[in-house]
């Protein structure tokens, strides 16, 4: 590969990741609060564009990043990915009282963690707001779910409860829900941990967030 063919696609690849950064489009690859490092690997790109050296021939694979950003916009991981994945859920040290309101927006991992871990102490009495998309339970039963990741979507894995008093909807439809704690589980079929129940109130049809997961 000659020099300037190898600036051109070094330079494309920087152009199409400062894109996925500017559109928000990141959120559907790595965790949120990554965005500072895609920004220094834009600039630690162009600098390695700009420098002179030799350019290996390897580099017109670069080519495949840079088409895969531009043509391909990729969903966020869905139920496909939540019944093949354990639901994940990690004890705290407390679990503090709940914020003022009616209904409270409570997270879904933080929900499923104060129901199992907590005994649903801090959620009693209180209406509580999640959203989350559907899925479909071990026995059929309807599910809301949110896949948290750690560093990028490819260690995404889900956080489920089981919905009561909710009418089945399609997999990967984007709800927000309305509900109070109940001290019912079941077991997650993947990974035999315990998936919560809430006792559905209400159910709106929304978009995905733009930011889908927690």
């Amino acid at each position: 590969m000659n020099r300037a063919a190898a600036v051109v696609i070094l330079l494309l690849l920087a152009g199409a990741t400062a894109r996925v950064w500017v559109t928000g489009q990141y959120v559907s690859y790595v965790k949120a609060g990554l965005w500072p490092l895609l920004v220094i690997s834009v600039v630690l790109i162009v600098l390695f564009a700009t420098a002179k050296g030799h350019q290996p021939r390897a580099g017109w694979l670069l080519l495949v990043p840079v088409l895969a950003l531009v043509l391909v916009s990729p969903p966020s991981l869905g139920s496909y990915a939540a019944n093949n994945a354990g639901t994940v859920l990690k004890q705290a040290d407390e679990y503090p009282p709940l914020p003022d309101g009616d209904p409270v927006e409570v997270k879904v991992f933080d929900y499923a963690s104060r129901a199992v871990f907590d005994g649903g102490r801090t959620l009693r009495g209180r209406r509580i707001k999640l959203v989350g998309f559907t899925a479909t339970g071990p026995n059929g039963e309807p599910l809301l779910v949110r896949m948290i990741l750690t560093c990028c979507a490819a260690d995404g894995r889900p956080v489920k409860i089981a919905l009561r008093n909710a009418e089945p909807l399609p997999d990967d439809t984007w709800i927000e829900i309305v509900g109070s704690y109940v001290d019912s589980a079941i077991e997650d079929g993947v990974n035999g941990e315990k998936i919560p129940f809430v006792d559905v109130e209400s159910t709106v049809e929304i978009a995905q967030p733009e930011r889908p997961y927690e």
